[in-house]
């Protein structure tokens, strides 16, 4: 994460005490057209090499990527109102995602996405906050939601956790392989960060720019959290749901290692099932060192 302000006294002095005040508060409205150019766009920006993906003459139209949700929160995250706690911010990290998609974004529709902060918490690492970003249609469709969960590390809580939604509990799996079912290694280019910040539309220049990842701590640029698991979820969808990126409905996982440009990162499935009408798979993800850069990957869908 990038450095506050105050530099090496931010760290030095540590997180602080965060407040509950800002459950509650929403993120701005942002509405964005899902144009072929734009969805296109973001399939290129994790090297999807699905022909679906850029063929807008199929019925239907083009696929548009289950990961272009992490475009759509990222557009909408800014609160106005809530001023940054630069003492707090270097010390905040992305902590897990849990997408859950109501049904397949549609070619050209109009999205609008907003965010609020739900729940906040003491954890023994820091505080945990989760962030619920809802997506509606022009009709007011709920389309999608994708809880953003953080943590600042080393904070302190003042005054007890508030709630006024909470987490929604994982699918469990009846049996895990002791060895991957499949595994799928991605090649991560050297310009695999650039080319992600612009297809997608995040820019955070720790992913871009050397000088600015070494003044946060890091050895180098980093890949994108977001395209570490569009490209994972890519690899799912291949194996386990026909190439059909339409039949998914939700995407969890934690981030923990990081990974760097110009290595490899392999997806292993440890778990494939079907529960009623819903198959789920448990995945993780690995970097080129063999460090793990996503745990307890699960994706569901229609079977």
């Amino acid at each position: 994460m990038a450095q506050g302000t105050a530099g090496d006294d931010v760290e030095a002095s540590g997180p602080g005490e965060l407040t509950t005040d800002d459950v509650g508060v929403l993120s701005v409205a942002q509405t964005m057209v899902l144009s072929t150019r734009y969805t296109m766009a973001y399939a290129a920006g994790i090297n999807e090499s699905t022909p679906g993906y850029y063929d807008d003459l199929r019925e239907g139209g083009a696929f548009i990527h289950p990961g272009i949700v992490f475009s759509l929160q990222w557009a909408s995250r800014a609160r106005p109102e809530q001023p940054v706690n630069w003492r707090a911010a270097p010390f905040g990290v992305h902590a897990s995602t849990d997408l859950r998609i109501h049904r397949a974004f549609r070619p050209g529709e109009a999205i609008t996405t907003q965010g609020r902060v739900v729940e906040k918490k003491q954890l023994k690492p820091g505080v945990f906050v989760l962030d619920r970003y809802r997506m509606t249609s022009s009709s007011g469709e709920l389309v999608a939601e994708l809880d953003y969960n953080g943590i600042t590390r080393g904070a302190t809580l003042s005054g007890p956790a508030v709630s006024i939604e909470s987490e929604h509990e994982a699918p469990t799996f009846g049996a895990v392989a002791e060895s991957p079912i499949w595994r799928e290694e991605i090649p991560v280019p050297a310009q695999a960060a650039q080319q992600y910040t612009e297809c997608a539309q995040i820019y955070n220049p720790i992913h871009t720019e050397p000088s600015v990842a070494k003044a946060a701590g890091l050895p180098e640029i980093i890949l994108h959290g977001s395209a570490t698991k569009a490209m994972s979820l890519s690899a799912v969808i291949a194996h386990a749901f026909d190439g059909d990126p339409a039949r998914i409905t939700r995407l969890m996982g934690q981030l923990r290692a990081m990974v760097l440009l110009n290595t490899v990162m392999t997806v292993e499935a440890l778990a494939e099932e079907v529960v009623g009408d819903e198959k789920r798979v448990l995945f993780r993800t690995l970097t080129d060192a063999g460090g793990t850069a996503i745990a307890n990957g699960i994706v569901c869908g229609k079977a």
